[in-house]
Formats: C-alpha cells, structure tokens, sequence
C-alpha cells in the first residue's frame, strides 16, 4: 500500500485496519477481503504457492510468517527493510511487462524471493512467542516433515515412511503436523503435489498427461481427478483460465 487505507477481513477478524505505507501477505488458502478507503492505492502481487516451499524449508520462522495473513508497516523500526520493498515491488510490476525481455522469468523470481525474505524478516521481528502446547521439539519435527516431503513428494509414500525418517509414529506425526501446521501429513503431501502441478500447467507447455506421470501418478486419469477434487476444476480448464488471466 502506498497511500490510503482500509480493513483486513478474514475469519478470524471482522476488520483489522492498516494504513500506509505498508504490505499485507495473505497466505495459500487464507479467505480473506479488503475494505479500501476512497484514494487508496498499491500494487497486487499474486505468487503460486510453491514459491513459498524454499523459504519454509529453509527456517522455521520464515514457514511461521508464512502461515499467517500479516500487516507488515514500512515505517518506524522496519524502515530498513520497508525501503528495500518499496523498491522492489516497482521493480516486480516493472519486470513483469516485459514478457519479450531475456531472462524476464529469472528476474521475476529473483525479485519475489527477495520480497519474501524481507517480509519474513519483519514479521519475525514483530511476532509473538510460539502458543502454549507448541514445543521447539515439534517446531524442528515439523521442518524435518516439510523437507522430507519436498524431497520425497512425487513417490507417492505413505505417511509411515515420514513417521519412521523423523522416529514417530504416525500418529504422533499427524498430531504435530495438525497441531503445527494445520493439516494432516496427507493433507501437506496433496498440497504439495497440487502446488507443483499448477506451476507446471501454467509456466510449462508440457501436456497434462506428462505432467502427471512427471509427479509420480501412473494414471492421468486418476491425476485428473485428484486435481479436481482438491482443486474443484480439472488440469485442462486451470491451465486455460490461468494463462488467460496472466495474459490480460
């Protein structure tokens, strides 16, 4: 945001109010809405989901900033890494016109990875202690969960396989992972396999069939219908709308 204001709506909130200067990271699957006061202006930047999978793999205080939505001021104790990210998001809108331009999708990423570290940075900063019942125990189960299943995803293991690389039972492994991270280790592996397979369908010309057998399926069609039913549209119709949408 570069000038206005407004209210963060979302589940958990009838209306948190920010003003700018600021930025609002809202997270994979946040419902969410804005409320913008008359004059308000800033950029939109939407990112695939899978841009995240570095970053929260890589330390446990960028996955926690990663999980919730956040207003994160640009002023005041953050003004450092505020003129850092008032810099960049021009530079992103900027980069992201020149689809003719050499090395224009090196550029993009190069320039979202920078935002979200800073943004991380800051939200580290300013964030709260862990809740009762997290433990640092868990914390780094959890990360070791995230990396095995970066690494591991497109086997198709089951969620054994992870519980007995940490040294948990499954049980203990879906209470940390729910607990941690909101979700089930089944739950996290389809994300995974759905965030990877949208990158692939909208920034790949590979057909869907290949895309399927690249993330481990041996059926498309049953991949087909694992897309729809997490996605609620097939790979097809995705690849359609999206590219349409980043074309206008």
């Amino acid at each position: 945001m570069t000038a206005g204001e407004g209210k963060l709506i979302g589940d958990e909130t009838a209306g948190k109010p920010f003003s700018a200067p600021c930025a609002i990271f809202i997270p994979p699957d946040a419902v969410h809405g804005f409320q913008f006061a008359r004059g308000s202006e800033g950029i939109v930047a939407t990112v695939l989901a899978d841009r995240l999978a570095l970053p929260r793999a890589s330390d446990r205080a960028f996955s926690e900033h990663f999980t919730k939505s956040r207003i994160v001021p640009m002023e005041g104790e953050t003004a450092g890494e505020a003129a850092h990210l008032q810099r960049l998001f021009p530079q992103l809108l900027e980069e992201h016109g020149n689809a003719a331009v050499l090395g224009r999708d090196w550029l993009l990423d190069m320039h979202v990875t920078e935002i979200l570290v800073r943004l991380a940075r800051v939200g580290v900063r300013t964030s709260t202690p862990e809740p009762q019942g997290s433990s640092s125990s868990d914390s780094r189960r959890l990360l070791a969960l995230e990396t095995l299943i970066a690494a591991h995803f497109r086997e198709h293991r089951p969620v054994a396989f992870y519980a007995e690389k940490i040294g948990v039972s499954v049980a203990q492994l879906n209470r940390i992972a729910r607990r941690e991270a909101g979700a089930s280790v089944s739950r996290l592996l389809a994300r995974r396999l759905i965030d990877a397979a949208r990158r692939d369908l909208v920034f790949t010309p590979t057909p869907v069939q290949a895309i399927a057998y690249s993330l481990g399926f041996q059926d498309p069609a049953y991949f087909n219908r694992f897309f729809r039913r997490q996605t609620g549209t097939t790979p097809g119709v995705y690849r359609e709308t999206q590219r349409r949408r980043l074309a206008s």
